[in-house]
């Protein structure tokens, strides 16, 4: 039998591994990208 994982469990996984890949410091933040049908700016 398959049993489906929590889907909160697979949303931390998930966030992991993107923070894993992803880092921002005080220094060099994240880029925020707004992405709209007409245009697409960043947020800062």
């Amino acid at each position: 039998m398959i049993t489906k994982q929590d889907k909160n469990a697979i949303r931390k996984r998930r966030h992991q591994h993107v923070r894993h890949r992803i880092s921002g410091t005080s220094e060099r933040p994240r880029l925020n990208v707004f992405r709209s049908s007409k245009k697409i700016s960043t947020l800062n």
